[in-house]
């Protein structure tokens, strides 16, 4: 179940390559929520590092995105160390994984 569709993608900042993530590679966890006005507020956070593999250069993603009220986008935060975003996530927050333990 992912909260996420379409593609995010992202371009090496060495070599310029450009590296492309599907929905199903991202596994996002429910890591923040907090009761609001119109009820909880859920945020989700995936991280991801890995080598480029055109220059072994070190590209490290912390994408988080929250939804309020709950299934409904709300926000969303991309930080990349060694690359460059071009394009981000569509967001569908139906299947969104129960935060039960924050």
């Amino acid at each position: 179940m992912s909260i996420v569709n379409g593609t995010f993608s992202l371009t090496c900042n060495k070599c310029g390559k450009q590296h492309d993530f599907s929905a199903d590679d991202a596994d996002f966890d429910a890591t923040s929520g907090s009761e609001r006005q119109m009820g909880p507020e859920n945020g989700y956070t995936w991280e991801h590092t890995f080598d480029c593999d055109e220059c072994e250069n070190e590209i490290e993603i912390e994408y988080e995105v929250w939804e309020y009220p709950v299934g409904a986008f709300n926000n969303d935060q991309v930080e990349i160390k060694g690359g460059t975003e071009v394009n981000r996530f569509g967001y569908d927050f139906h299947d969104a994984p129960e935060p039960d333990d924050l």
